[in-house]
């Protein structure tokens, strides 16, 4: 079409604009316009009030000289480990259990496995603090000895991720599981003709015809993981001495209790671009496995 016939055709259509501008120009002020302020911020030496200097990349090289953005990356990257394969694993696990034909009452299973998921993070975070409590704990009472599980730097992480898993569990479950629901019943029943069972059928049917689904929740975790900072800001606090201290949670920090908004600005762009490195890598990977596999 000829940029004259463009123009035509976008005046002759000029309703359909008025009837998107609502959300061109909420989408303008509430997304593009904080994002390209909170970018010149980053350039700048901010307290968040008043005081405001141009001081170019220097927020960006403070960063990267900064022991404790690389002690709170580490962290965000250990927390990625311990949570995205378990949770991945168990929700598919949970999906094909959902998915039997022999469990009576479906429905009301997979509304329960959803309510971690819908419940507040910040009140599943009280309670984890009251389950995992070193001193009258819940969960030291059940085993009978005294662990650390929120005073200890060996084992903050671990508290998060085992919170994480049991709330996000369930959601990504029914993403799995209506992904399972679209594999032809007449896959499984010329699988069980050939002798396939259970086991066999979940690694060599079940789980190479669901890539695409595990590559979405793999994908969506890791954004999430990335930008969560209830689970760190309630049932840890960061600590103990930063060992639980995420990257975003360290963002905030800076933004909010150090008044260093420049700072934090920067670190928050760090972190978008990693995201997108990252996201890129996980995406090229999988469609690289999915090539070498036609």
């Amino acid at each position: 079409m000829k940029p004259g016939n463009t123009w035509i055709e976008i005046k002759r259509k000029r309703h359909c604009y008025a009837w998107l501008s609502p959300f061109i120009i909420l989408f303008l002020w509430l997304q593009l316009y904080p994002a390209l302020y909170g970018l010149f911020i980053s350039f700048t030496d901010y307290d968040g009030l008043i005081s405001m200097s141009l001081v170019g990349f220097d927020n960006y090289g403070k960063a990267f000289q900064d022991p404790l953005f690389w002690k709170s990356l580490g962290n965000t990257f250990l927390l990625w480990l311990y949570i995205v394969p378990a949770r991945t694993f168990l929700a598919l696990i949970l999906a094909v259990i959902l998915n039997s034909k022999k469990l009576i009452g479906t429905t009301i299973y997979r509304s329960v496995i959803l309510l971690p998921y819908i419940t507040a993070s910040a009140i599943v975070a009280i309670v984890f603090r009251i389950l995992l409590t070193s001193d009258g704990g819940l969960i030291n009472a059940i085993i009978g000895t005294r662990i650390g599980w929120l005073d200890t730097p060996e084992l903050s992480k671990v508290s998060i991720a085992f919170m994480n898993i049991w709330r996000m569990t369930g959601y990504f479950a029914l993403v799995l599981l209506a992904g399972m629901q679209k594999i032809p019943e007449s896959v499984h029943e010329a699988a069980a003709l050939d002798g396939c069972g259970p086991i066999r059928k979940f690694f060599r049917i079940t789980i190479p015809l669901m890539s695409s689904e595990i590559f979405f929740v793999s994908l969506i975790s890791t954004i999430w993981i990335f930008q969560n900072v209830s689970d760190v800001m309630v049932l840890t606090n960061g600590g103990p001495v930063n060992s639980s201290t995420t990257l975003v949670y360290y963002v905030y920090r800076n933004a909010f209790e150090f008044s260093k908004m420049g700072y934090s600005s920067a670190l928050s762009y760090i972190l978008f671009a990693m995201l997108i490195v990252f996201s890129f890598l996980l995406v090229k990977f999988y469609y690289g496995k999915t090539e070498e596999g036609k």
